[in-house]
């Protein structure tokens, strides 16, 4: 699979992605989402899935991913796939195909825009068109913070900031989960999973995701946010 890289990593993104890399929207990023319409004849699952990444200038890499598929599982391939944003550059993206035939269509980028993203896709008469899902912002882990020592065997209490709540959220160390929560802002890990350790790793991760009215059944469009704390020492 060939990946296409949306942003070039230059000092001018960097300044940029301080603007792009925050929430946008008030009340629960569901309240936005929008099922939009369609010729219901496709199916088509996207996902934008946003990684921090501390050694990428931009801060993240988010990965823009579209299946397309006709009613029999087959590929569509040729399909016009965009995705808009008013924060992407010029308000919106096109995502070429992977590779003829493939029905996969996919960009990579270097930040994660603020607000919410509209997919429309097109090929011929079939089409899903409209679909919005909200964008859950760029959380933050407060509790604890990046070298923090703390109690081993002792519940350790997760903090992270909530931009616009989410329709979930998820939390995992290198010992405990990956657990499903509610985006609340907090979890507290029990003592028994929280050995001691000296490069502790947390990463709470944030969902939103809508079904598309206007495609086959499975059509949806979901959007996950990562952010990581590392090392914190447990001793």
């Amino acid at each position: 699979m060939t990946l296409l890289r949306l942003f070039r990593p230059t000092p001018v993104l960097a300044t940029l992605a301080l603007g792009l890399a925050c929430g946008d929207g008030t009340g629960p990023a569901t309240s936005r989402n929008n099922p939009g319409t369609g010729s219901s004849t496709l199916e088509v699952t996207a996902d934008i899935d946003a990684n921090d990444d501390p050694a990428i200038i931009g801060g993240f890499s988010t990965e823009y991913f579209v299946s397309v598929r006709d009613g029999a599982g087959s590929p569509v391939s040729g399909a016009s796939v965009i995705i808009r944003n008013p924060s992407l550059p010029g308000g919106q993206i096109t995502l070429p195909e992977t590779g003829t035939g493939t029905g996969d269509y996919q960009l990579i980028g270097n930040t994660f825009p603020s607000g919410d993203f509209r997919l429309d896709v097109a090929q011929g008469t079939n089409n899903v068109a409209g679909v919005v899902v909200g964008g859950p912002g760029v959380h933050n882990i407060t509790t604890p913070v990046k070298d923090d020592t703390v109690a081993v065997n002792q519940p350790l209490l997760v903090r992270w900031t909530v931009p616009s709540k989410a329709k979930s959220a998820e939390l995992e160390t290198r010992d405990f989960g990956p657990i499903t929560l509610p985006d609340t802002g907090a979890y507290q890990i029990a003592g028994v999973d929280n050995p001691a350790r000296p490069d502790q790793r947390i990463r709470v991760f944030r969902f939103n995701e809508v079904d598309m009215a206007g495609g086959l059944l499975g059509s949806r469009l979901r959007v996950k946010v990562r952010k990581t704390v590392e090392p914190i020492i447990v001793q």
